[in-house]
């Protein structure tokens, strides 16, 4: 019994373990970042030129593959009904806090939640996140850069910070 139970809090441990060793910051060449932190939530964001996106939500891994899944913040928006009510609806908030908002048409959108898709599912490598091919295995093909015959590789790699 006492081994069966050791050997049940071995396998907890480095199961934990792993989650503990992906969580962190990571970028790749084409204006995307993911922070991963040890809570198990994901703040995904990507900017270019004049443009940005941003996705929070959980994570979880199983094996080598961590799994996204978005957490939508919604704002609530008001419109007058043809019966002279008031109804409401939720849209996608454009920034991290929810609330009561008014849509203006004259405004220039330039970004928002959710507009440049997150990654759903990446497979961790030596402190790099890999997209996954159709056949499981990881993308390692390196891509040409937006204006340019430069070819950058397709992964997030991990940011060492201050605090690591």
């Amino acid at each position: 019994m006492k081994v069966a139970s050791f050997l049940y809090f071995i396998v907890i441990c480095t199961s934990l373990n792993a989650q503990i060793i992906v969580a962190g910051h990571y970028r790749d060449y084409f204006g995307s970042s993911l922070n991963i932190a040890p809570d198990s939530t994901f703040k995904y964001s990507w900017h270019f030129d004049l443009q940005g996106s941003w996705t929070k939500g959980k994570w979880r891994m199983t094996k080598d593959t961590v799994y996204f899944t978005m957490i939508p913040i919604y704002d609530t928006v008001s419109h007058a009904l043809k019966n002279g009510k008031v109804a409401d609806s939720l849209i996608l908030s454009e920034d991290e806090i929810p609330e009561r908002v008014t849509i203006n048409l004259n405004v220039l959108y330039s970004g928002g939640q959710n507009i440049q898709p997150y990654p759903t599912k990446l497979l961790y490598r030596k402190n790099r996140l890999y997209e996954i091919d159709k056949l499981g295995k990881p993308n390692k093909k390196w891509r040409r850069g937006f204006g340019s015959k430069k070819k950058w590789p397709p992964w997030f790699a991990r940011v060492i910070t201050e605090t690591e």
